[in-house]
């Protein structure tokens, strides 16, 4: 009996063979799917279905409704589910909390990785710290790869987060966001590939088969494609959790200061005063002596071994230096527990020498450091934070002075302007080694200047008291150049006429050019002359300009130990003077003192710094070729350095006490607040580099998405569904023809499913092009 095709029916497909899979419509039957005896319509759930509805009785089919397994859970199962799930997420965000907060706080942990209660504790003092240090390595090698492990266990924790939240966030569009594509039903599977982002469906599926522009196709097209843009921000996110949580896991070596102890403001530079007023300075002397006369022969106890040791070591290098295989190394000197050595950088022609006061600043910091690491001083605490680290460098911060020296063979020639007023000038400055001037400095009280002075003394020689060295040290104000044909428009070529009379005072105020400006302000000039000259006038002269920094003087406690003796501080952050910087005040009479002699006095011959000097200056009144310095024109050079850096580093600094060390304070209007800190080497976390603020980055983004998921619980209070359930519902889903037509799988994405839950909770696949 044929029936009339009356809703609900079904197709019947008789296909003619795995050829043909479209449906032919001139095979197709229709059989109706509701029985016209019992009135049962047709479950495509029902295992027991057949294509063509069996007949049952009314009795019958009750009966077979109410035998059917029921599907429906419990909403306590559900809940359960549903907080668990969330609680998992929430979790995550404990240790990744306890990782920032470590790394933000900068957490030390000691000498070891693996420092349990602190006790971990590598003394560079111990007679064994060697040994101690390769256990710790051990230590650390173990440690170090444990907790590679719990950065993979957070990256695949972290894993089941985002796959959990695209998981969601699909059901919800599928559910009630107008339909998934078919592009997008294996997302949540595909999205921690990275090949997922090169992947063109990710970006075409979005895109509906059909045309429409109705407001809600657009907002259904606009909600995919912000479901693309987060699966590809998983995507990434998900590949970059693992380093990114390994950054903030494993501590690292780090160089991290302690607090710091704010305890003098600068007041002042002593160079432009007489030395002397400070005891602590010279160490054997007295006022009464220093102020006699510019008597300084007292510190000869004490610093003229320093300056004769530096001329040993000047000789000894220069003479390693013509060696095939040997070099020119600078030379130490004492103070207090230390060695320092001048600073030459390969940037600057600026020296830069340690003040003596502030070493032994340093040195007293050193004794407190040791007492407390060491325990000798009942009074004092014996802390761990110092033994618990691999090294502690002492700092501290105080003035240094800069030297630039340049040395020149000339002619001295002295102008009397009147009584006790006198220009004094000198030929053979360069500054480029190619333009040849005459320096002009003033000298005599006459100019009425407190800071131009002179002072003299011989250097005695052993073999004949007439070939002494004479030495003038001068100091002056201003100062002015001329060259062959060029006076820069001060008229002084004309001055030197015995009948001329010129303004002098107009002559060094007026203002040189730029590559002279240094060496024309507060200039100090050296000259020395010898009997063996050539003329009288011929001298061996050194112009000196002068500069104050202050640079952090620092010393590796580590390099007391027994494995190296070497007690040597180091200057850093040194700055390099300005092109137009003024050069500070120096007074001659600290040679006086650096050379432990009177003004006016001899040095004994016998000292190596005097005999040296007295040797090679006979050999110098030849020209210079400056591009290529003979031997002894080398030495002379260094010898020169280090006679005038003992005179700047007994140079002293005044300083006023802070009220409260242990707070900040601005600097004060008279000077820079000098601080001292000890920075110690151990394992911490913190934030020091890129990679560290890329890891905390990452895992922001992390707990972003456990917030993302977790807000989303409130829309989706009932327990999704699987992705077994939801296979089972596709391979059940009878199609409506929803791909028919459609040859590329381009366009086989694009077609939408929604999900439909009946009252037995069961998901069923509707279609939608």
């Amino acid at each position: 009996m044929s029936y009339q095709m009356t809703p609900p029916y079904r197709p019947i497909f008789n296909t003619q063979g795995p050829g043909y899979p479209s449906p032919s419509f001139q095979n197709i039957e229709y059989q109706s799917q509701t029985n016209l005896n019992t009135g049962r319509g047709y479950d495509p759930y029902d295992s027991s279905a057949s294509l063509i509805a069996p007949s049952y009785s009314n009795n019958e089919a009750a009966l077979h409704l109410r035998t059917q397994p029921q599907q429906t859970l419990s909403r306590e199962k559900i809940w359960s589910w549903h907080i668990f799930s969330h609680t998992i997420c929430v979790l995550w965000l404990a240790p990744i909390a306890a990782l920032l907060v470590l790394n933000f706080k900068r957490q030390v942990i000691g000498a070891s990785v693996w420092c349990p209660g602190g006790k971990c504790s590598a003394d560079s003092f111990d007679a064994n710290a060697i040994q101690k240090a390769n256990r710790l390595d051990r230590m650390d090698h173990n440690a170090l790869g444990a907790l590679q492990f719990v950065s993979k266990a957070l990256e695949v924790w972290f894993m089941l987060i985002a796959t959990t939240l695209i998981y969601d966030v699909a059901m919800l569009i599928a559910k009630r966001g107008g339909g998934l594509p078919v592009g997008y039903m294996l997302t949540h599977l595909e999205f921690a590939d990275v090949r997922n982002l090169f992947n063109p469906l990710m970006w075409t599926s979005p895109s509906p088969l059909s045309n429409s522009t109705s407001r809600g196709h657009v907002w259904r097209k606009t909600n995919l494609y912000l479901f693309a843009i987060l699966a590809t921000f998983l995507t990434i996110l998900t590949n970059l959790m693992g380093p990114g949580t390994a950054v903030l896991v494993l501590p690292t070596l780090q160089w991290i200061d302690t607090a710091y102890v704010q305890e003098q403001v600068f007041n002042g530079i002593g160079a432009e005063y007489f030395p002397g007023g400070d005891k602590l300075s010279f160490p054997g002397c007295t006022n009464e002596t220093l102020y006699e006369g510019g008597n300084y022969t007292c510190t000869l106890k004490v610093y003229g071994p320093s300056m004769d040791a530096w001329a040993s070591i000047a000789v000894s290098s220069q003479r390693q230096s013509e060696l095939p295989y040997g070099g020119l190394n600078l030379g130490i000197s004492q103070e207090g527990y230390f060695d320092f050595m001048l600073n030459v950088s390969t940037t600057s022609i600026v020296i830069w020498v340690p003040l003596r006061q502030v070493v032994r600043y340093l040195s007293m910091d050193f004794t407190d450091f040791a007492k407390t690491v060491i325990g000798s001083d009942p009074t004092v605490p014996k802390t761990s934070l110092y033994n618990n680290s691999l090294a502690n460098v002492l700092q501290r911060t105080g003035p240094s002075i800069g030297m630039n020296i340049q040395c020149y063979q000339g002619e001295m020639t002295l102008k009397e302007i009147k009584e006790d007023k006198f220009a004094a000038c000198f030929s053979g400055w360069t500054y480029d080694y190619a333009n040849y001037y005459t320096k002009c400095i003033q000298a005599g009280t006459g100019w009425g200047s407190n800071n131009t002075k002179v002072v003299t003394y011989s250097l005695g020689n052993t073999t004949n008291p007439k070939n002494d060295v004479n030495v003038t040290s001068f100091f002056s104000d201003k100062a002015t150049f001329y060259g062959k044909g060029n006076d820069f428009q001060t008229g002084i070529l004309s001055c030197f006429d015995a009948k001329s009379n010129c303004d002098w005072d107009k002559i060094f105020n007026k203002e040189m050019p730029p590559d002279m400006r240094n060496s024309s302000t507060n200039t100090a000039v050296t000259v020395y002359q010898s009997n063996s000259a050539p003329t009288r006038n011929s001298v061996i002269w050194c112009d000196q300009a002068t500069y104050l920094g202050f640079p952090t003087y620092k010393f590796d406690t580590t390099v007391s130990s027994a494995a190296n003796n070497i007690q040597l501080i180091q200057l850093n952050n040194i700055t390099t003077p300005k092109h137009n910087e003024v050069p500070i005040v120096v007074n001659p009479y600290w040679h006086l003192a650096a050379w432990s002699v009177a003004n006016g006095g001899r040095v004994d011959g016998t000292r190596p710094m005097a005999r040296e000097l007295t040797k090679l200056i006979p050999n110098l009144f030849t020209k210079w070729d400056y591009n290529n310095l003979t031997n002894d024109q080398t030495l002379f050079a260094f010898l020169q350095t280090y006679s005038h850096g003992q005179s700047m580093s007994l140079i002293n600094y005044y300083w006023d006490p802070v009220s409260n060390p242990d707070k900040n304070i601005p600097p004060q209007a008279q000077g820079p607040i000098l601080t001292r800190w000890i920075t110690i080497h151990v394992w911490a976390f913190g934030l020091s580099g890129r990679t560290s603020r890329l890891g905390v980055a990452v895992v922001c983004s992390g707990a972003f998405c456990v917030l993302l998921r977790l807000s989303l619980g409130f829309f989706m209070r009932a327990k999704n569904h699987g992705p077994v359930e939801l296979f089972v519902a596709a391979l059940e889903h009878q199609h409506q023809q929803e791909f028919f037509g459609l040859r590329d799988k381009k366009d086989w994405a694009k077609v939408r499913y929604s999900i439909d839950v009946g009252p037995s909770r069961k998901p069923s696949f509707k279609p939608d092009r």
